[in-house]
């Protein structure tokens, strides 16, 4: 702590510039609200909550306002994990079958050799489509049956153990393992084992914070270049990998005890080469490692969260000794990039301008999506455009005539295999890719849904406008002669 005037000085003009980066990139993009905090290993810095708890409302965010957390959960689930192990619980190296003998994918002799250890550091080889968002019971047994069904026709995208494949459903597979060995429900096990031996009192499962208190931030995402509030509700099944909420203040404590190894009440939770091993890559993706969950680079350990309303940053510096994360309630790679600008800050360089229109609300995809879609519409309306005026100037007649050999191929045969290929992809083939049930579960890209279900109508209205010239004349009435 600052002792000196002039120290007290510097350390507040470092606030200041904190916030000031902070309050110019919610209001540059439209983040209803945000909380900061700066903890070393003896606890926290400096926390701080900007903006609302929702767009309109006046609840003020402050240190102790929960946000989901999305992905952040993972480093939690592998922390009960090596706690499991120290605890001699869990063998690392031991295959998933020994805890989940029903775990088998479409090849059971690769599937077989899919370790606790590969599930933690994202090298299973589960494809990174795989979730379990769909899966709606709360029972380990029947979560346990769906998955089993889902993984029988998965093909591994690579041996286990050789390539890093991130996928969320490694670390729902790690719930299930933890409530398989513990004996309590996934839950339970980390409030009593890791939240309250830690001192994080406002840190809990979403499904589990409903209805305790109004401290809880709302989420919001773009429609349309527009923040929208948006209200999820996480499947159990997915609580390992995604369902966590908690404060920054809970986050400072969590910081404090990542970096000194103890708790606030003195309980060392896991043992330090434990926690010395959560923190060192297991694998490379290109200059980024990998491991228990953490993406390493040679001077931080990171970790991204992210949920279609909320996004979080969190940044250990382990050879300073600090660490520093941001919450947000607004789902944007903005809250990454502001928590990239702070480090550069604490470093003493002057951050990167973040520039709206290198960030755009609606994006170059979905824009095209629009624009294809009108200009199907304006192909329609131009097929159709004449029969119209003439109809309505009953200078013609509409008549059924029997299609050529040559219509039907090209304006039935050819015209309906393009529009089944195109109906194929938008509502089979992008749900699948995305891992969710079906297009209109996508709910993490909204405007591509909207752009999607778009481009499928106006496809459809021409495939029949096309399908329907093909055996409709018209002809000219004519005045009959007095």
């Amino acid at each position: 702590m600052a002792s000196s005037s002039a120290e007290v000085a510097t350390q507040r003009e470092l606030w200041d510039r904190i916030d000031e980066e902070i309050v110019q990139n919610m209001q540059r993009f439209d983040i209803p609200g945000m909380a900061f905090v700066l903890a070393d290993e003896n606890g926290t810095i400096y926390t701080k909550g900007y903006g609302v708890t929702e767009w309109g409302s006046a609840r003020e965010i402050n240190s102790t306002t929960r946000f989901q957390i999305g992905s952040i959960s993972k480093v939690f689930t592998s922390l009960a994990v090596m706690q499991l192990q120290d605890q001699g619980l869990v063998e690392l190296d031991a295959p998933v079958t020994a805890y989940l003998p029903w775990f088998a994918t479409k090849d059971p002799t690769l599937s077989d050799l899919i370790t606790i250890h590969d599930l933690l550091n994202h090298t299973s080889g589960l494809p990174g489509r795989l979730n379990t968002h769909d899966i709606t019971s709360t029972s380990s047994e029947k979560i346990a049956a769906q998955i089993k069904h889902k993984l029988q026709s998965v093909q591994l995208a690579a041996d286990p153990g050789t390539t890093y494949e991130y996928t969320n459903i490694n670390y729902d597979l790690l719930q299930l393992v933890i409530e398989e060995v513990s004996g309590l429900n996934y839950p339970d096990y980390m409030r009593y084992h890791i939240y309250e031996p830690l001192g994080m009192h406002q840190t809990f499962f979403t499904r589990a914070a409903a209805g305790l208190d109004h401290n809880l931030a709302t989420g919001h995402r773009y429609i349309w270049g527009h923040v929208r509030p948006f209200h999820e509700n996480l499947a159990y099944a997915t609580l390992g990998s995604a369902g966590l909420s908690t404060s920054a203040q809970d986050l400072g404590t969590y910081i404090s005890f990542l970096l000194s190894g103890t708790s606030a009440s003195g309980d060392p939770v896991i043992q330090a080469d434990s926690l010395r091993r959560m923190h060192t890559a297991a694998i490379f993706d290109s200059s980024i490692g990998h491991g228990h969950g953490w993406e390493i680079t040679a001077n931080t350990i990171e970790k991204k969260g992210g949920l279609p309303g909320f996004s979080a940053n969190l940044i250990l510096v382990p050879g300073e000794s600090y660490g520093f994360a941001l919450l947000a309630n607004s789902k944007q790679n903005i809250t990454d990039e502001t928590n990239f600008n702070i480090y550069r800050i604490l470093k003493g360089d002057p951050p990167r301008h973040l520039a709206k229109s290198d960030y755009p609300a609606v994006s170059s995809i979905n824009k095209s999506l629009l624009a294809i879609s009108a200009l199907l519409f304006l192909i329609i309306v131009l097929i159709w455009l004449p029969t119209w005026i003439r109809w309505l100037g009953k200078r013609t007649s509409c008549s059924l005539i029997r299609p050529t050999i040559s219509a039907i191929l090209f304006c039935f045969v050819l015209n309906g295999l393009i529009l089944a290929g195109v109906l194929y992809y938008i509502y089979v083939h992008v749900p699948y890719a995305s891992g969710a049930p079906s297009l209109h579960r996508l709910t993490t890209a909204p405007d591509t849904v909207n752009g999607l279900t778009l481009l499928s109508i106006f496809w459809i209205g021409l495939s029949i406008s096309v399908a329907c010239k093909s055996f409709v004349r018209q002809e000219i009435v004519t005045a009959p002669r007095s």
